[in-house]
């Protein structure tokens, strides 16, 4: 996957001004203005209601979006688009900014249904299979026309975010991201299905895997649609004995994962890309799923050595409650916290009936 090869690249100039909070907003077409209320971004950035008011400002009356839901951040905002009626009208133009629309289709939209207009130049797309993809340059006069059902996702990326992480990797800016419409893109298509809980349960997810996840499809989308690509060098460093303690530090502090990236590399004195790079040398991981391989070693030992419920365990190592608990324990280690304490359980007293045989003397 390309997103694993670019992972490491951070985003170093934008990632310090994350959000604290993730802005998450449903409207339907009466509730529009409400959420660029909260977007913390100029009010014409084609995510959330902004771009719901672009796709249904020049349609018949009858025509309204079934749902909009977006989470906005600094480095990319994302936002689902869900239209049973369609948008049989041209939509309006998106006012110019530097960043790209990346589109991708969770449903099927038939050949000879999409049609785009870009500076004036006139496009009839084939079909569009479910999980195709397309890059709209917001430089350009964009619009578009799809009468029949639509359900798509769309990531906001600013031309600034693109610029940080190829700055930062130290290689030539892209000058574009340009694909065919409706090209398929696994790697995008399943993080997009990763990321959907999200618009509806943000604290599903934890800061740190927010900023990583944010790092993995921007660099995707640098290395398979960036005009330009180079090589990324090599990189053989590690973090420091003092560094590797800090973090093991900040971790145990903070096992429910509220701990940005920046904060980490902060506090190692680097760079978030050095840190990030860094951290996987030193530990075999992305911070992240470190983070989620300690939490279950804490949660083995207070299985094996108390008599904790599953309840106190996972309030204790920073799941949100019992069920996210038993579903992370069981994909990681293959069995319920549950069968894995009464198996080990099990062990435990056979040792310990062991070595007090072996102490009795002999007659």
């Amino acid at each position: 996957m390309c997103g694993n090869r670019w992972y490491s690249s951070a985003l170093s100039k934008v990632t310090g001004r994350l959000l604290l909070e993730v802005a998450v907003k449903k409207t339907h077409t009466g509730e529009q203005n409400r959420n660029s209320a909260h977007s913390h971004e100029a009010p014409a950035s084609a995510h959330g209601a902004q771009m719901a008011k672009y796709f249904t400002m020049n349609q018949p009356p009858n025509v309204a979006l079934d749902s909009v839901v977006s989470v906005v951040r600094p480095q990319m905002a994302i936002t689902r688009l869900i239209a049973r009626s369609g948008i049989p009208e041209r939509t309006a133009s998106i006012p110019s900014e530097k960043a790209y629309v990346v589109s991708v289709h969770l449903n099927h939209a038939n050949s000879g249904e999409w049609e785009l207009w870009t500076d004036g130049k006139y496009t009839k797309t084939g079909a569009w299979p479910v999980g195709g993809v397309a890059m709209c340059d917001l430089e350009s006069n964009t619009s578009i026309r799809n009468p029949g059902p639509i359900d798509w996702v769309h990531f906001h990326v600013p031309r600034a975010t693109l610029d940080s992480l190829t700055d930062d990797a130290e290689t030539t800016r892209i000058k574009r991201l340009h694909c065919v419409y409706g090209t398929p893109d696994p790697t995008v298509y399943h993080l997009t299905q990763l990321i959907l809980p999200c618009l509806s349960r943000p604290e599903m997810f934890s800061q740190l895997f927010m900023d990583s996840f944010t790092m993995m499809i921007c660099s995707h989308l640098v290395g398979r649609y960036g005009r330009i690509r180079e090589t990324i060098p090599q990189f053989k460093g590690g973090l420091a004995s003092w560094q590797k303690r800090r973090v093991e530090e900040l971790f145990q502090e903070h096992l429910d994962g509220e701990l940005k990236l920046a904060t980490l590399a902060e506090e190692c004195r680097l760079s978030v890309s050095h840190f990030a790079r860094s951290f996987r040398r030193s530990f075999g991981t992305s911070a992240h799923r470190y983070l989620i391989l300690h939490r279950i070693e804490i949660a083995k030992v207070l299985l094996s050595e108390t008599n904790s419920s599953l309840v106190e365990i996972a309030a204790q190592t920073g799941f949100s409650d019992q069920a996210a608990l038993t579903r992370t324990f069981a994909n990681i280690v293959g069995a319920t916290p549950g069968k894995w304490r009464r198996e080990h359980s099990r062990r435990r007293i056979f040792v310990e009936i062991s070595k007090r045989q072996s102490l009795q003397p002999r007659q």
